[in-house]
């Protein structure tokens, strides 16, 4: 269970895909970028994440996505910090066309089998 401190950051520009039948948070671009950047320091991972596109009030998915696993040996800590990275960097190298609205799930981790 994510403690409440992280839990409050991760809602916080927290977008719902509800309105699309789907139970999942997503973050546009420099939201999500910020999110990443304000759990650097936090006990918490990034798995991976998907993009979508919203378009005339439609959920399209992108068919992209990243994942990180940790190392076999790797430190629980390395590996949060170094998903974060991997996160961000993709994140700030997928392409956003002016006027596309393009939105990216997150999926956390406070606890990993290594």
């Amino acid at each position: 269970m994510i403690n409440l401190y992280i839990k409050q950051k991760i809602l916080e520009k927290a977008m719902p895909l509800t309105a699309f039948g789907m139970n999942d948070l997503t973050w546009e671009k420099e939201d999500a970028k910020n999110l990443i950047n304000l759990l650097m320091r936090d006990d918490i991972g990034i798995l991976g994440g998907s993009v979508y596109k919203i378009d005339s009030n439609h959920l399209i998915p992108m068919y992209d996505n990243w994942s990180c696993n940790p190392g076999e040996k790797e430190k629980i800590s390395d590996f949060f910090l170094r998903s974060k990275i991997k996160a961000s960097d993709y994140i700030d190298k997928y392409p956003v066309d002016s006027g596309e609205k393009i939105v990216f799930s997150i999926v956390f981790t406070e606890d990993v089998d290594i």
